[in-house]
């Protein structure tokens, strides 16, 4: 898994598309549908915070439940969308990216930040979130390690009786 993190980093800096991509915009404009009833700001919002939210609430369902390598993996996909996410972010000024309907006025954080006279702020802001998404990343790491430590100690436990 830490070869994963420091020899991809294309996980967290993603330059094309994959199909991973793919399902994290399904999952992107499903959270518009389910934020729209909340106001403009967090139907904007939605789409990147669902697709930051589900894989994040998984991993701590299955890490709850004492399944850490699922937990780490899911958490590896939330640190995924967190570089995606501030990729999008920190091009609301510039709104070079294709977005679905080819209409740059539909860009999200152009929107947002626009909205909030911040636009100057986006590549701030999506490095932030780069590096939060950083920090997802070595969590999935760390919960990886203990789920395989905590495997280790049981099956040396098991072996003892």
């Amino acid at each position: 898994m830490v070869a994963l993190v420091l020899l991809a980093p294309e996980i967290l800096h993603p330059a094309g598309w994959s199909f991973l991509d793919g399902v994290d915009l399904i999952f992107h404009e499903a959270g518009h549908l389910m934020f729209m009833p909340f106001g403009e700001t967090l139907y904007l919002m939605g789409g990147s915070l669902f697709q930051v939210l589900l894989p994040s609430v998984l991993a701590g369902v299955f890490f709850r439940r004492g399944e850490g390598v699922n937990a780490a993996v899911v958490l590896l996909w939330a640190a995924q969308n967190l570089g995606n996410v501030s990729v999008y972010i920190a091009d609301a000024q510039e709104r070079a990216l294709p977005l679905l309907g080819d209409d740059p006025d539909h860009h999200d954080w152009w929107q947002i930040l626009g909205g909030w006279n911040a636009l100057p702020l986006c590549t701030t802001l999506g490095h932030m979130v780069w590096f939060l998404g950083v920090a997802v990343a070595l969590l999935s790491v760390g919960v990886a390690y203990h789920a395989a430590w905590a495997d280790e100690g049981t099956s040396r436990r098991s072996k003892r009786f």
